[in-house]
């Protein structure tokens, strides 16, 4: 999802992900009052299921915005410097969500996960290959978030080629939830699931048609000039 920011500000990622790693481990290892109800016996893995579906939304709104910016979807509505600011701002916060979503079950007394069986693909006890997707997702849009602010280095090629990669971080994303999440065999959750999926398919499409629709623009007047010149 190719797009140019015209704004030289850059959000400060270090500070944020370290204030989110530190909230989200204190939560994950603060113990709960005895005096709450008997839901705070679940408490860990209620958090972890949510976190797990705020961070699927957040990624969902920063491939929309993505595809928004690079098809211009929304000028003429919205400022692209504005809107790619933004995808840039919700693509740390989806790192966030999914820090938190992982390190929220370390303490579940029911979950019983270890650390590598949460940050190692395939180690884990529960649906090993189901957890090794979300792993993955995890890792891919953390290098995708880095993208953002190692773009002098890996030059534009490769900036475009990370963010290509989002819709195999999306698909991911949805395959976990489906088949990891226990939330995933429920009718609101997968009609959750499919009008995002829809969504996703219909700005794909959009920007492709919009790309098609640009270089033929581009192309046409060339054509008719060089028409013209050869008839002269």
């Amino acid at each position: 999802m190719s797009a140019r920011s015209g704004s030289s500000q850059s959000f400060p990622i270090g500070p944020v992900l370290l204030v989110g790693l530190l909230l989200g481990a204190a939560l994950a290892t603060a113990p709960l009052p005895a005096r709450l109800p008997a839901v705070s016996e679940h408490i860990y893995w209620y958090l972890g299921r949510s976190a797990g579906l705020v961070a699927y939304w957040l990624l969902f709104v920063s491939i929309v915005m993505g595809l928004a910016v690079s098809s211009r979807f929304f000028d003429g509505l919205l400022g692209r410097p504005w809107v790619f600011e933004v995808h840039k701002f919700v693509s740390v916060f989806v790192l966030l969500a999914m820090t938190f979503h992982v390190l929220i079950l370390l303490p579940d007394p029911y979950a019983n996960f270890r650390l590598s069986e949460l940050f190692v693909p395939f180690d884990s006890h529960y649906r090993p290959a189901a957890v090794a997707l979300g792993i993955f997702t995890f890792y891919g849009s953390a290098l995708v978030s880095a993208s953002f602010y190692f773009k002098g280095i890996i030059g534009q090629n490769g900036w475009r080629l990370a963010h290509y990669a989002t819709f195999a971080l999306f698909l991911g994303a949805l395959a976990h939830g489906l088949w990891a999440g226990t939330d995933g065999g429920k009718t609101v959750v997968q009609a959750s699931y499919l009008a995002s999926g829809l969504a996703v398919l219909f700005l794909t499409f959009f920007r492709v048609l919009a790309t098609r629709a640009s270089g033929t623009a581009k192309v046409k007047p060339k054509t008719a000039a060089a028409v013209a010149a050869s008839e002269a």
